[in-house]
């Protein structure tokens, strides 16, 4: 054992020392293991490492860093491959050219300044459904939504509702509505709605610039719907997926909200002067959106 020892180039000692260690880590992976496989089947089914090492709460539990958690995740097979998919499911009106984008390289430093739409497809059972959605660019809240088996005016409208509820009114006077100028935001009925609630109407006129909403789309189409149990109808269906926005809302914790969820993002820096401020895309100056701030 000893012409071992001096082989590997450790002592007795140190070798044990390893040998414990590695131990422990793989007790220790089994636990996180079991806690990914978890929070994927219930929460996010395609939550990444740094994700699933903030909501996990990773470091208070296990004492391990951020940058050695990635690598133990890729090392024991858990880390995912990238998705790449692209499917239109709105198309621009002739009404919609006649607004510009708004967003184009705007700093938003607070909520209902600027809200985004769009809509996605989710094949569930044998049918095909569509979620309409409004969020909130400043904190990534889902402000207004509706699930419905066709792509109408009437439920676009119905997410509008929803989020005027929400916020109230008031609040929403001078808040620009940027869309992909898909004919449903432009319908009278949702038209007459934006009018009366004083919203600003803007319009993007290629994905890039709506990429936030699609983003958006795409989490909760490839990472969260996926969750929803099979074979409900009706009402049911729509409380799951009631339960799932909520969570989003209320509980996922994103890099870009400073590892808050979006009502938590929102209620830490109400009424603070000093909230972190946001750069909307601008496709001229070939720059994304930006958070800065933290």
């Amino acid at each position: 054992m000893e012409r071992f020892y001096r082989y590997v180039g450790l002592s007795r000692q140190g070798y044990f020392q390893a040998l414990a260690r590695h131990q422990h880590e793989e007790q220790m992976m089994v636990c996180i293991k079991n806690q990914v496989s978890a929070y994927r089947g219930s929460k996010d089914s395609r939550a990444g490492s740094r994700d699933l090492f903030y909501n996990l709460g990773i470091k208070e539990e296990y004492h391990l860093g951020i940058n050695k958690f990635e690598r133990l995740m890729s090392a024991y097979g858990l880390s995912l491959k990238p998705m790449r998919t692209r499917v239109i499911t709105t198309r621009s009106t002739k009404q919609s050219w006649n607004y510009g984008n708004l967003s184009k390289g705007l700093i938003v430093s607070g909520i209902n300044v600027v809200v985004v739409g769009d809509l996605t497809y989710v094949d569930y059972g044998s049918e095909r459904y569509y979620l309409f959605c409004l969020t909130d660019v400043y904190s990534a809240r889902i402000v207004g939504w509706e699930w419905s088996r066709r792509m109408r005016a009437q439920n676009a409208h119905g997410a509008l509702m929803m989020w005027k509820q929400l916020r109230g009114s008031r609040a929403l006077q001078g808040c620009i509505h940027h869309t992909d100028g898909g004919s449903q935001y432009f319908s009278d009925l949702y038209l007459g709605a934006m009018e009366d609630l004083e919203l600003q109407i803007s319009v993007a006129r290629n994905c890039l610039d709506n990429g936030f909403a699609e983003q958006r789309n795409g989490l909760l189409k490839h990472h969260l719907l996926t969750l929803l149990p099979p074979d409900l109808e009706g009402p049911g269906l729509v409380e799951e997926l009631s339960k799932i926005i909520h969570n989003y809302n209320h509980k996922r914790k994103q890099a870009k909200l400073g590892w808050m969820s979006p009502v938590e993002y929102e209620n830490y820096w109400e009424g603070r002067s000093d909230r972190p401020k946001m750069e909307m895309y601008d496709r001229e100056q070939g720059e994304r959106t930006r958070r800065f701030g933290f």
